[in-house]
């Protein structure tokens, strides 16, 4: 009865209203006693909650240290980026580094005999989670892409895309920036690796030579039907596979490639590409945010150069290239990720069901 009263919130509070009323002053020594009582009870409780959650915590989430050393001792898979994805480090013979390699199936996957076709995203560490997600959010209601399944490369230092900053700049460029290098390098964990020139040659042949096999052998994945993501460096990675890589890919979403690095040498290759062949078997999406051109970046010719680019494609009317571009407004070199993989998938895999 007396503890219903909604006044009484502490004992303090009990003491001054019960000291009006003489004759429950036994009533009022109970009271006080009670919610003392019930208060350090409370505060107990919520000190042993604190600890479990805590206790928890550190089982579950093991340092990022550890983690690494438990991978390089052999004793365990890195931790995935998504939970329900399959993850696992490779070591490539050809390029000498370590990638983390992360599989995410369709839905009912293991119930089917089927074969899918196979998206390769680069900057799994970063954006890995963002590619997945999406494309199963296109699967909801109507199906706007077919399913897939979806390879992330990325590097083993969990998803910090930053930190594999050294080792993308060598894997995804034929050659080396350097001033540019020397500009970002003090934002990275760890220095660059000594290179005399990029390995973007190497870096392909470690797709075809050794992720592929190992993809197409494990999983149900179809080898005539291989796309590749990539923004930024990696846009131009694949742009650069789609030139070099003797068809290793059908599809490409190249989001904002950074066609001025090497002082332009993509045009280049395009113009080598263009004297030995008449057919460009691709369905490719190209994109770039109209902010990526602003105030301090001029230099870098963001929308210029894939406006020359996507020119010169329409010149050469290659025999069976498939191409569309987009100018996202108010996006720029951050913000315009999320909109090139949603509408990156469904143009490169329109029309599938």
């Amino acid at each position: 009865m007396l503890l219903a009263n909604p006044y009484l919130a502490t004992p303090e509070q009990a003491i001054r209203f019960y000291r009006f009323f003489p004759n429950r002053l036994i009533e009022t020594k109970c009271v006080v006693s009670l919610l003392r009582n019930i208060k350090a009870i409370a505060k107990s409780y919520v000190w042993l909650w604190l600890c479990v959650v805590v206790f928890l915590t550190g089982c579950q989430s093991p340092a990022p240290e550890a983690d690494l050393a438990a991978i390089a001792s052999g004793g365990q898979h890195p931790r995935a980026y998504l939970e329900d994805v399959e993850s696992r480090v490779l070591t490539s013979a050809i390029t000498g580094r370590d990638y983390t390699i992360s599989v995410a199936l369709p839905l009912g996957y293991g119930d089917s005999t089927k074969t899918y076709p196979v998206l390769y995203a680069q900057d799994a560490n970063g954006q890995f989670g963002t590619v997945v997600e999406t494309a199963r959010i296109l699967r909801i209601g109507p199906k706007q892409i077919p399913q897939l399944i979806i390879v992330g490369i990325g590097y083993p230092y969990g998803g910090r895309q930053y930190n594999a900053g050294p080792h993308r700049i060598i894997d995804m460029f034929p050659t080396l920036e350097y001033e540019w290098i020397e500009m970002v390098k003090p934002n990275w964990p760890e220095p660059i690796p000594s290179y005399e020139a990029g390995g973007a040659y190497e870096f392909l042949r470690f797709l075809r030579e050794e992720l592929f096999p190992l993809i197409e052998e494990e999983y149900r994945a179809d080898p005539s039907d291989r796309a590749i993501y990539g923004h930024s460096g990696g846009g131009y990675f694949g742009l650069f596979s789609l030139f070099e890589g003797d068809g290793a890919f059908q599809r490409a979403i190249v989001g904002s490639p950074s066609l001025w690095w090497g002082d332009f040498h993509m045009f280049e290759l395009e113009e080598s590409y263009a004297q030995a062949n008449r057919a460009f078997p691709a369905r490719v999406f190209f994109s770039v945010g109209l902010e990526e051109e602003g105030e301090g970046y001029e230099k870098y010719k963001m929308v210029t150069a894939l406006h020359r680019l996507t020119e010169i494609l329409e010149r050469r009317q290659y025999e069976g290239l498939e191409w569309q571009q987009h100018y996202f407004e108010d996006e720029n070199h951050q913000s315009v990720v999320a909109p090139t993989i949603s509408r990156g998938l469904r143009y490169i895999y329109g029309g599938m069901d």
